[in-house]
């Protein structure tokens, strides 16, 4: 059985929104619930596919629609708010945001490039678990070493990369109108396309645009939260008060 998980955290006093959270390709929810420390001004859920973490083993989505689909008829979106996503959570906050009927106050998508997407070849998702085992750890960093040292561990956390990896390197966008929300995309510095990616998402918005490079690589999003908590709650605000002063106009 596929399931979403989501993991909520309590809004605390000072929230104007909620900010949900889709992790990268092997990632799970747990390390953007640990954000609400850094973001007081924004309540955060996580949402989670299957097959990682707690639910590690379990059948992983490995198509883009499937997985979206999913989410919209599991997750309850609660206006005010605003889609953050990483990686291949970029693409999935994409995706959503196309799909709602409510636009979010923003979507944040960090260190992915926009679509359309070109694939490794040969795509990742079809070596085989040596070969993926080390070209994840070329590109992103050594998996954990409990990981490593435990062979079924390891094989169903590379079960769950090759997933993902195939939601990644089977994507297609489907042609319609652009985005109405602002945007504003994240890279580390040490991103050799991170700039690129970045000035691409322009195109895929009617909204407003900003762009931001952090200090750190693929995965900046784990430094400097103090910064980062400080970008998204500052950002959603400010779009709030905007939005506020539209409608009064």
């Amino acid at each position: 059985m596929t399931e979403i998980r989501v993991i909520e955290r309590p809004a605390p006093a000072t929230a104007v929104a909620t900010l949900y959270c889709f992790p990268h390709a092997g990632g799970a929810a747990g390390e953007y619930a640990r954000w609400a420390a850094y973001t007081p001004g924004l309540r955060l859920v996580a949402v989670q596919p299957p097959g990682r973490a707690h639910n590690l083993g379990a059948r992983a989505f490995t198509a883009m629609p499937e997985l979206v689909r999913e989410i919209l008829a599991t997750v309850r979106f609660t206006p005010p708010f605003a889609l953050f996503g990483h990686s291949l959570g970029a693409l999935v906050a994409f995706e959503v945001a196309k799909a709602l009927g409510t636009s979010p106050t923003r979507l944040f998508v960090s260190s992915c490039p926009p679509p359309p997407l070109s694939v490794s070849d040969p795509p990742l998702h079809l070596l085989d678990d040596p070969g993926l085992h080390a070209e994840i750890e070329r590109r992103w960093g050594p998996l954990p070493a409990a990981t490593g040292a435990d062979r079924d561990l390891l094989t169903a956390a590379l079960a769950c990369y090759r997933a993902d990896l195939q939601v990644l390197e089977t994507y297609e966008q489907v042609p319609g109108p652009r985005l109405r929300c602002p945007v504003t995309a994240l890279a580390g510095t040490g991103e050799p396309k991170g700039g690129e990616w970045t000035a691409g998402w322009r195109d895929l918005t009617d909204g407003a645009f900003a762009s931001h490079e952090r200090p750190g690589g693929h995965f900046h999003t784990r430094d400097d939260l103090d910064g980062l908590g400080r970008l998204l709650g500052d950002t959603v605000r400010a779009d709030l008060i905007r939005a506020e002063r539209s409608t009064t106009r």
